[in-house]
C-alpha cells in the first residue's frame, strides 16, 4: 500500500514584523520613518489599515511625529501647565503653528498665535508673563504694563483687521535660538469666530487641550490647496499669497460654477460642525492635565474643548466664498458660539421669553429676523 504524499509544514508560526517582506519594511522604524516622513496624513492612515505590521508602524510614527509636548516645547518650558491651562480657559492654538504640528513640519522665524475667549485675557497673559518668562511688548498705542490696559479702551486696542478679534497683544523672550514671539489674540466673541475667518483655509487648524483639528484637511494636506476667504476686504498686499505660495500651498481665489459639497475637498453649501466627517481631528494625550473644575455639583466635567459646539458654511459672497453663520451669544452661557441652524437661533429666542431674560431679547429678536429668510432654505436640524 502506498503512502499518502504528506505535506510537511514548519510549526514555527510566522511573526508579524520580520518574516515576510511588508515585515521587514514596516518592522524597523528608521526605514517606515523615512517613508512615512513623506507622505501626507491621509496616506499615512490609509497605509496603516493596510495590515497589522503597517497599522502598528503607524501607530508609533504617529505617536513621535504628533508628540504635542515636543511641538510646544520651543516656545514653552512648562507644556503641560500650559495644556492645563488652555483646559480652563478654553484657549486655542492657531494660525501657521497649528499648521506646521499638523502638517509635520517647521518655519523658521514663525512666531505662535493664541487666541483666547473675552474674560480670560489677563490670566492667559499673566501665565505668559510669570511662568514662561516672556515680556510684554506694547505697540505704539499701548502702555509698558500691560495690566493697565483695559479692553473696554478703543484707543489702547490694536486693530487687527480680522472679522472677531478685539486687540493683540505681543510677548517676546529669548530663546536658545534666536528671539520667541507669542501674540496673544483676544476674541471679541470667540476663539473660533476670529479663526473661520482668516484669510485662506489652509490655517483654517486649531490645537485645543485635547485635541488637534484641521477643518479643511483634504484641500489643505492632501492636495496642498488654500481657498482665499472673502472678508469685505482686499488683503494689504501680496505677501500672504507669496507667503503661503512659499510653503508649497496654491492660492485659490474663488471656487469654479458648478462645484458642489461632493466634488470639492472644501465642501461648500454645506452645514458644517467641529469635529464633523469633513474635519479631521487628531486627539491628544490628556493624562495628568489639569481640567477644568465642574460648574455645579449638579453639571458634567468638561471632557472636551468647547469649541466643539460650533458650526459655520462656506458659501458665494459677492466676490467670492465667505464663512456664513451668526453668533450665539448669551448671559446663559459662559462662551459664545457660532452656528447655521436658524430653528436653534428661534428655540433660545423662545428660551429668553419664557425666561424673562429681557435685555437679550431685543437681541435675539434683531438677529433672528434679519437672518430667517437666508436661514430658512436650511434643513440643519
Amino acid at each position: 500500500m502506498s503512502q499518502i504524499p504528506t505535506k510537511h509544514t514548519s510549526q514555527r508560526q510566522p511573526r508579524l514584523a520580520y518574516d515576510c517582506a511588508v515585515g521587514e519594511l514596516f518592522g524597523r522604524a528608521p526605514i517606515y520613518d523615512a517613508i512615512f516622513s513623506c507622505v501626507s496624513p491621509r496616506t499615512l492612515v490609509r497605509t496603516g489599515c493596510s495590515c497589522r505590521a503597517a497599522y502598528a508602524a503607524s501607530k508609533d510614527f504617529s505617536h513621535r511625529a504628533y508628540n504635542i509636548h515636543q511641538h510646544l516645547s520651543h516656545f514653552l518650558s512648562k507644556p503641560l501647565d500650559f495644556r492645563s491651562l488652555q483646559a480652563r480657559t478654553g484657549t486655542l492654538i492657531a494660525g501657521s503653528n497649528a499648521l506646521q504640528f499638523l502638517d509635520r513640519t517647521f518655519y523658521p522665524g514663525s512666531d505662535m498665535d493664541i487666541y483666547v475667549h473675552p474674560g480670560h485675557v489677563r490670566e492667559v497673559l499673566d501665565y505668559l508673563v510669570d511662568r514662561e518668562g516672556y515680556k510684554f511688548k506694547p505697540d505704539s498705542t499701548q502702555p509698558e504694563d500691560y495690566r493697565e490696559i483695559s479692553l473696554d479702551d478703543d484707543e489702547l486696542l490694536s486693530y487687527y483687521q480680522i472679522r472677531g478679534v478685539e486687540s493683540v497683544l505681543s510677548v517676546e523672550k529669548r530663546g536658545p535660538d534666536g528671539p520667541l514671539k507669542i501674540q496673544l489674540i483676544a476674541c471679541e466673541t470667540s476663539p473660533f469666530d476670529a479663526i473661520i475667518n482668516f484669510h485662506s483655509t489652509c490655517v483654517m487648524n486649531f490645537i485645543a487641550f485635547d485635541a488637534a483639528y484641521s477643518l479643511y484637511p483634504v484641500g489643505t494636506f492632501e492636495n496642498r490647496d488654500t481657498l482665499s476667504v472673502w472678508r469685505a476686504r482686499p488683503l494689504h498686499d501680496l505677501t500672504v499669497v507669496i507667503k503661503y505660495g512659499e510653503r508649497g500651498f496654491a492660492w485659490l481665489s474663488t471656487l469654479s460654477a458648478g462645484t458642489s459639497s461632493q466634488n470639492s475637498p472644501f465642501h461648500p453649501f454645506t452645514d458644517r460642525t467641529v469635529g464633523d466627517q469633513y474635519t479631521w481631528k487628531l486627539p491628544l494625550d490628556t493624562q495628568e492635565l489639569a481640567l477644568r473644575p465642574q460648574m455645579s455639583p449638579s453639571s458634567s466635567p468638561f471632557q472636551c474643548d468647547p469649541v466643539i459646539y460650533n458650526g459655520w458654511a462656506l458659501e458665494r459672497v459677492q466676490h467670492g466664498m465667505g464663512t456664513v453663520y451668526k453668533t450665539v451669544k448669551s448671559s446663559v452661557f459662559r462662551y459664545n458660539y457660532t452656528t447655521t441652524n436658524y430653528k436653534l437661533n428661534f428655540k433660545l429666542w423662545l428660551f429668553a421669553i419664557e425666561h424673562g431674560f429681557d435685555g437679550e431679547l431685543a437681541s435675539f429678536w434683531e438677529t433672528f429676523k434679519h437672518d430667517f429668510l437666508s436661514f430658512i432654505r436650511r434643513d440643519s436640524t
